[in-house]
């Protein structure tokens, strides 16, 4: 196998076992999170992105300057992006004790900060019209962990790719948000939930399946039953066997 996609849910650490397989077969690496951060870096914004079709040196852009990204992350984008979250949020406190002097008790205050949130961080990233070229010249070029991105589904008629889900109990996924981003497990269950709602109105909108139907993947973990380092020895084997 050229490329590994990696499907996970939310705390389930399935980006922390891409980071892990990429690294020990000397691949590279890539999610959401860093192709917008390519993007980004590359001048590429919302507005532009919109009529990429009719300006194809923007996708050259973002290419050259992902050549130039270190082959595997030293952090788990999806820690980066927890930290982002919390860090978002709790720069609007004073929002939630404004709403709190307006009549709304403390939960429903912090509820409806954190649903005002998250759009923000959903538009930062919200580079579909760039995932889908990006994936294929990716996997073109092979040697990749792709993770997320509806990679598994933008390739899925593609032979010498190795498609991979990753989920875990809820309560082992609350604890792992508590753990990297130092939340309560209260706001942990609210991401997990929020999460998990999110990327199967996503798929269901833009793929037309269920993103947790094995017959889509060739191997499923459950990091209820095996550890991480586990799973990612299996992908591993699996990906120089295939």
């Amino acid at each position: 196998m050229k490329v590994v996609t990696i499907t996970r849910q939310v705390g389930s650490w399935g980006d922390y076992i891409g980071v892990d397989v990429a690294k020990t077969m000397n691949w590279r690496y890539f999610d959401r999170e860093l192709v917008a951060e390519a993007a980004i870096q590359a001048g590429i914004n919302e507005g532009s992105l919109r009529t990429m079709e009719a300006r194809t040196g923007m996708f050259q852009r973002v290419m050259d300057y992902m050549v130039g990204m270190p082959k595997t992350p030293s952090v788990s984008s999806q820690a980066l992006r927890f930290s982002e979250i919390h860090s978002l949020v709790a720069m609007k406190d004073d929002r939630i004790k404004g709403l709190m002097r307006d009549g709304f008790k403390q939960d429903e205050a912090t509820r409806h900060v954190l649903a005002m949130s998250f759009p923000e961080i959903h538009r930062r990233y919200d580079f579909a019209s760039l995932i889908k070229p990006v994936v294929l010249e990716l996997a073109a070029a092979g040697d990749v962990v792709l993770a997320g991105s509806g990679s598994q589904m933008i390739l899925k008629d593609r032979s010498n790719i190795l498609h991979c889900l990753v989920v875990a109990p809820s309560g082992l996924r609350i604890k792992a948000i508590v753990e990297q981003e130092g939340v309560s497990r209260k706001v942990a269950d609210r991401r997990v939930k929020e999460n998990d709602q999110t990327r199967t109105s996503y798929f269901r909108q833009y793929f037309k399946v269920n993103w947790l139907d094995p017959s889509l993947y060739d191997l499923v973990f459950n990091i209820g039953k095996i550890t991480k380092e586990a799973a990612a020895e299996m992908i591993v084997i699996a990906a120089r066997r295939g």
